[in-house]
């Protein structure tokens, strides 16, 4: 297994993602170049206000946002934002491209939703739900939805949902979930599910599912399951479940189950492990150290055996004389 290879690729994908949608500009002169001038009908900055005023409660209509102090109400702006550092909009936000150093409440853009530090609510990005903080609520982008900090709640982006901290809740990405932490809930990627950290919940990739800490609970893979750490709970993969540490449950692969301990259920192709406690069926059971329990297939071999063994040829090297091969049945019970 190219273990290392689905790790890099889908990590790859993410900064990708977070290359193509990075909207903050520094370079953007109209940081420090904000006309505050707006017609408002109403007192103490609250009623209906046309213009770019930087603080307003009420209905506030603007051609682009810049230099926002604090909006609450119904904020509806026509083109890209200006810079805002320390914006806050709470309420409803729709335009091009809704923008603030925090937006809570419902916002929607034709381009995109994009938080400086954080996202609140409801967000839905014609491209992008973006935020370089977390985001959490209700969150859909076209294209993608991207935090570099936690990404919370239900999260569905039309290429993948990516997140530099913690995913958790229900997360959809048509072709990859992907987060350089922990990801936690339902996880489906079109292509790929994958964590840096530990992985817990649902997850499902349709080639892979990946991760570089523990992957625990219910995890489907069209291809392959691949942990560098434990893999606990039901795994099924068309080709091969695969861990460099343990892997413990009801695991079904088409090809190859391969770790140092395996404890369990296991139907497979081809069983490769070093200690073994539970049930085996495969073709080829390999149990290079330690089997306790039963296995069944055409060709098994275990260098000590405690158990049982059923297939066509059974080695069990800790037996003595003849039964160390022995066709049909072999057994151990010391």
């Amino acid at each position: 297994m190219k273990k290392i290879f689905l790790i890099t690729s889908f990590l790859i994908l993410a900064q990708a993602i977070f290359a193509q949608v990075d909207i903050f500009d520094d370079s953007d002169t109209t940081k420090t170049d904000c006309s505050q001038k707006s017609f408002d009908l109403g007192a103490k900055n609250s009623g209906i206000s046309f213009g770019n005023s930087s603080v307003w409660n009420g209905l506030r209509f603007n051609i682009s946002d810049c230099g926002v102090e604090r909006i609450n109400g119904i904020n509806i702006t026509f083109w890209k934002p200006g810079r805002n550092p320390g914006s806050k909009i709470n309420g409803i936000s729709i335009g091009a491209a809704p923008f603030a150093y925090e937006l809570k409440g419902i916002s929607i853009g034709v381009a995109a939703v994009m938080g400086l530090d954080k996202l609140q609510g409801i967000n839905i990005g014609g491209l992008a739900t973006i935020s370089e903080g977390s985001i959490d609520g209700i969150n859909i982008g076209g294209l993608a939805v991207v935090a570099e900090k936690s990404l919370r709640g239900i999260n569905i982006g039309g290429l993948a949902t990516v997140s530099e901290g913690d995913q958790f809740g229900f997360n959809f990405g048509g072709l990859a979930v992907v987060t350089k932490n922990n990801l936690f809930g339902f996880n489906f990627g079109g292509l790929a599910a994958v964590s840096e950290g530990n992985m817990f919940g649902v997850n499902f990739g349709g080639l892979a599912v990946v991760s570089k800490g523990d992957l625990k609970g219910i995890n489907t893979a069209g291809l392959a399951i691949v942990g560098e750490e434990s893999i606990l709970g039901v795994n099924t993969a068309l080709l091969a479940v695969v861990s460099k540490n343990e892997i413990k449950g009801l695991t079904v692969a088409g090809y190859k189950i391969e770790t140092p301990d395996f404890r369990g259920f296991n139907v497979s192709g081809w069983m490769d492990v070093e200690d073994f406690r539970g049930f085996s069926a495969a073709v080829y059971n390999k149990v290079a150290n330690s089997q306790r329990g039963l296995v069944i297939g055409l060709f098994n071999f275990a260098d000590e055996l405690h158990g049982v063994q059923i297939g066509l040829i059974n080695i069990a090297k800790n037996n003595k004389g003849i039964a160390k091969v022995l066709p049909f049945i072999n057994a151990n019970f010391d």
